[in-house]
């Protein structure tokens, strides 16, 4: 099995809540990268990437 950090893992986990939130059957990157979008280290690899957090949020 496996060895996942813990910020990894507790994204996953994130991303399973969050598709479980809106009742979703299937668990998606899209999911993920919501999630994602709430890790600290993440997001400051997005916003170094000149990534409008807001707006992409929205989109997705």
């Amino acid at each position: 099995m496996p060895s996942f950090s813990k910020s990894l893992e507790n994204c996953i986990h994130s991303a399973l809540g969050i598709a479980n939130e809106h009742q979703h059957e299937l668990t998606t990157l899209e999911h993920l990268l919501l999630a994602l979008l709430d890790e600290p280290d993440a997001s400051q690899v997005m916003r170094a990437c000149n990534v409008e957090l807001e707006k992409l949020r929205k989109s997705v």
